[in-house]
């Protein structure tokens, strides 16, 4: 007993952090509110606070079943992952599963009443699911919820398997999962059912009340609706009725214009081939004036050939005479350009001789450009450097100058002064 109870504490809860749903953690919230609420008030009654824990106790025993589903759900995976068990469980625990694990495989080794009623069972060729089961997987169970480090690995699992199936619409259905999806479906609700409060279902069931009654006058309002359509569709057959009736009248006034309008066309397309008739005639008259037109035309054509052909024999006499003139002004041509072409051949080889020459000045002028250039270089520098020194020379010479007549006009103005002073000295002495 203790240690199941210790397993049962160490399974997710509500208020454990290892809930992952939205609405978990929204009924979380505000059951922790409540718990807040009931610490603050002093004199909270003793119904809620019997209430809170058994919402508590409800909560707990429902979020153990639901991770003792994912554990039962996630045991293929662990079988196949050995290495996530063996790193989690100890030794001991870790023989136990081997050994139910074979136990599950193999029911000839077990000593269980179950697996010998199995055995029978496999012998007489049942060899359904439910002859598979074995009591001591409920152990396995056990063994499995008492360590948490399993439940985020279980619950990485969950979520992939969740994804799977709503990411792949073909895959096959998996009742396991549905029945997991359902369980967490009714802890939401057994949450919800137990956050609500007496007066809040007695505004439910006001509302409740109030829609009915709502209802009641909706249905008499239909009632009265639907009365009023019966006399309108009643009014509308009526309607449809004479409108039948004036069909069917308009119907035989159609058969009467059509058999009118038939007579007439008769008439019509005999008068039509009467004309045709006539017409018929007109033209075979017309074909014989067209007739005796065609006779005159080929006589015309004939003498118009006759004139043409002998218009063509002179026209072939001239064509004649212009193509001898014509050979004789090539044969001319020719002579005198053979000739022509003879002076031209000389010429090209003098042009070509001339061309040569030139090419070979070109050479030589540029051999001596080569030494021309940097000479021409060195010679404008040597220039330049002379004029430098000449204008620096002529600053020199021009500042030496402009000093020394600055420096006289001083000396004199000095020798001035004294004399004036000596002057002033010599006049205050005689007046002494």
């Amino acid at each position: 007993m203790d240690t199941q109870s210790s397993g049962t504490l160490q399974s997710p809860s509500i208020f454990s952090e290892s809930s992952k749903t939205g609405s978990s953690r929204s009924g979380v919230a505000d059951i922790n509110e409540k718990e807040m609420d009931l610490t603050k008030d002093n004199s909270a009654s003793p119904i809620d606070l019997e209430c809170h824990i058994q919402t508590e106790r409800i909560t707990k025993i429902l979020d153990e079943a639901i991770y003792k589903i994912k554990l039962s759900l996630c045991l293929p995976h662990f079988v196949q992952e050995y290495k996530t068990l063996s790193s989690v469980l100890s030794d001991q625990h870790m023989d136990d599963l081997i050994f139910i694990f074979e136990q599950y495989d193999n029911p000839l080794f077990s000593d269980s009443l179950m697996n010998v009623t199995v055995m029978e069972d496999l012998k007489a060729g049942d060899v359904s699911l439910k002859n598979r089961l074995n009591p001591e997987l409920g152990h396995l169970i056990y063994i499995m919820n008492s360590y948490p480090a399993l439940a985020p690995k279980v619950e990485e699992m969950i979520e992939e398997m969740k994804a799977s199936c709503v990411g792949d619409e073909a895959a096959p259905p998996q009742p396991g999962l549905e029945f997991l999806l359902a369980m967490e479906q009714f802890k939401e609700l057994m949450v919800r059912q137990m956050e609500t409060t007496a007066a809040e279902e007695l505004a439910a069931k006001i509302s409740t009340r109030k829609l009915e009654a709502s209802n009641k006058n909706l249905l008499h309002k239909i009632e009265e609706y639907s009365t009023k359509l019966k006399e309108e569709s009643e009014r509308f057959e009526k309607t449809m009725k004479l409108k039948t009736e004036i069909i069917t009248k308009l119907q035989k006034e159609l058969a009467m214009l059509n058999h009118e309008a038939s007579l007439k066309i008769k008439k019509k397309i005999l008068d039509s081939e009467r004309q045709m008739v006539l017409a018929s005639r007109a033209h075979a008259v017309k074909n014989d004036m067209l007739k005796e037109e065609e006779n005159e035309c080929k006589e015309a054509y004939e003498n118009l050939l006759r004139t043409h052909l002998a218009d063509e024999k002179n026209q072939r006499a001239r064509r004649f005479k212009v193509e001898t003139q014509l050979l004789s002004w090539l044969q001319k041509y020719d002579l005198e350009m053979g000739e022509k072409q003879i002076e031209l051949d000389e010429l090209t080889e003098k042009y070509e001789d001339e061309l040569q020459k030139c090419e070979v000045l070109e050479q030589k002028l540029a051999e001596q450009d080569k030494e021309y250039i940097p000479l021409m270089a060195e010679r404008e520098e040597e220039y330049h450097k002379e004029m430098t020194e000449k204008m620096n020379k002529f600053m020199l010479e021009h500042a030496a100058r402009v000093i020394q007549t600055a420096w006289r006009d001083v000396l004199a103005n000095r020798a001035e002064k004294k004399k004036h002073q000596k002057g002033r000295a010599k006049k205050g002495k005689k007046k002494t």
